[in-house]
C-alpha cells in the first residue's frame, strides 16, 4: 500500500512544486502574466502576492494528496485523475485571480513597438546531429539486441510491471509486444523534434525560442531511457522508481538552466513578442487576430503557447492532441 500511495501522491507533489515556482519562471517585467515594473516582484507588495499564491498552492496540493489517499482503497477506474484535475483547476483559478489583481493595481500600459528581423535569412536554432541522433541510435541498438536474443525472450511476454520491476501483466511474444516500446519511443522523439522544428521556423527570434528548442532536443534522452528500460526489463529487472527519478532530475535540471537563461539581465529578444496585456487572456492565453504568428512564447513558464486567434494554430493543436492516440492504439493492439 505504501508503494501505491507513493505512486499516486508523487505526481501531485511534482505538479504542486512546479506551480510553487511558476511565477518566477518569467522574463523581467512580467509578473503573474501581467506587465509590471521589473522591480515590482521584489517589492514588499510583490513578495506578499507571491507568498499568498504559494500558500494557496501548498493548501491545494495537500488537499489533493489527501483526496488521492482516500480514493485509493476504492479502486475506482480513473480515480487517480480526479485529484490531479482538481489541483490544476484550483491553482489555475488562484493564478487567474492574481493576474487580475496585478494587472488592475500594479500593471504598466506599455506602447506596442513593432520590430522585425531584416536579415535575408532569419536565424534558426541549431539541430546538431550529435545531439539528436544518439537517442534514435540507442532505440535501434536495443531493437537489434532483442532480435538477436529473440529465443531467450519468454513466450509469455511481460508487458506491464509494478514499482519493483516485477511483471504483473503478460501477452504472447510477438514482434508488436516486444518492439512496441521502442516504436513508441521513436514516434515520441520524432514528435518532439517536429515540434521543435515548427517553433524554430515559425516563431520570433527570442531567448525563449532558443531555450524551448534546445530543451525539446535534450528531453529525447530521458524519454529514450524510459522506453529502453521498459524494453530490457525481461533481461534486467530494474526498479521502476528509477524511471520517474531520471525524468524528475532531467526536468528539474532543464527548468533550472532555462530560468537562468530567461531571467538573465543580459538576455534580450532580437524580435520581441507583443507586450500589451490585452492580447493575453488571464495572463496565459494569447489571442491576437492581427498577429500572423502561430506560436508565441509563454509569458510565465517555459515553452510556447499558440495564438488562439489563428486557424492554423488550431490545426497544429488538434494534430498534437491526436498524436498520442498512435501509441495508445499500438498498446491496444498488443
Amino acid at each position: 500500500m505504501n508503494a501505491a500511495i507513493g505512486i499516486v501522491v508523487l505526481p501531485l507533489l511534482m505538479v504542486a512544486i512546479v506551480f510553487y515556482f511558476l511565477p518566477l519562471l518569467a522574463r523581467p517585467g512580467i509578473y503573474f502574466g501581467a506587465t509590471v515594473d521589473p522591480a515590482f516582484p521584489r517589492s514588499p507588495e510583490g513578495r506578499r502576492l507571491l507568498d499568498s499564491f504559494r500558500l494557496q498552492v501548498i493548501v491545494s496540493g495537500l488537499l489533493a494528496c489527501g483526496l488521492a489517499v482516500l480514493l485509493l482503497p476504492l479502486n475506482l477506474v480513473g480515480a487517480e485523475l480526479v485529484p490531479m484535475a482538481l489541483l490544476i483547476a484550483a491553482v489555475s483559478f488562484v493564478y487567474w485571480k492574481k493576474f487580475h489583481q496585478v494587472h488592475s493595481h500594479y500593471g504598466e500600459r506599455l506602447p506596442e513597438v513593432r520590430q522585425a528581423d531584416l536579415s535575408a535569412q532569419p536565424a534558426k536554432e541549431s539541430f546538431s546531429p550529435w545531439l539528436v541522433l544518439p537517442p534514435f541510435l540507442a532505440l535501434a541498438a536495443v531493437g537489434v539486441f532483442l532480435q538477436l536474443h529473440w529465443d531467450q525472450l519468454p513466450q509469455h511476454y511481460p508487458i506491464h510491471f509494478d514499482i519493483n520491476g516485477e511483471p504483473n501483466r503478460w501477452a504472447d511474444r510477438t514482434a508488436l509486444s516486444v518492439f512496441s516500446p521502442l516504436l513508441v519511443g521513436g514516434a515520441t522523439n520524432l514528435l518532439l523534434l517536429g515540434l521543435a522544428w515548427l517553433i524554430a521556423t515559425t516563431s520570433r527570434k527570442t531567448v525563449m525560442r532558443y531555450v524551448t528548442v534546445r530543451g525539446l532536443q535534450v528531453m529525447l534522452y530521458p524519454l529514450t531511457f524510459t522506453l529502453v528500460t521498459v524494453s530490457l526489463l525481461p533481461f534486467w529487472r530494474s526498479p521502476m522508481w528509477i524511471v520517474p527519478l531520471v525524468m524528475l532530475v532531467s526536468i528539474a535540471g532543464l527548468i533550472y538552466w532555462s530560468y537562468g537563461r530567461i531571467s538573465s539581465p543580459h538576455s534580450s529578444d532580437a524580435v520581441p513578442e507583443p507586450r500589451s496585456d490585452n492580447y493575453w487572456k488571464a495572463g496565459m492565453f494569447y489571442y491576437n487576430p492581427d498577429d500572423p504568428a502561430i506560436f508565441v512564447a509563454k509569458r510565465v513558464g517555459i515553452g510556447y503557447t499558440i495564438n488562439f486567434a489563428s486557424k492554423w494554430a488550431w490545426v497544429v493543436l488538434i494534430g498534437l492532441l491526436l498524436t498520442p492516440l498512435v501509441p495508445l492504439l499500438l498498446v491496444r493492439m498488443k
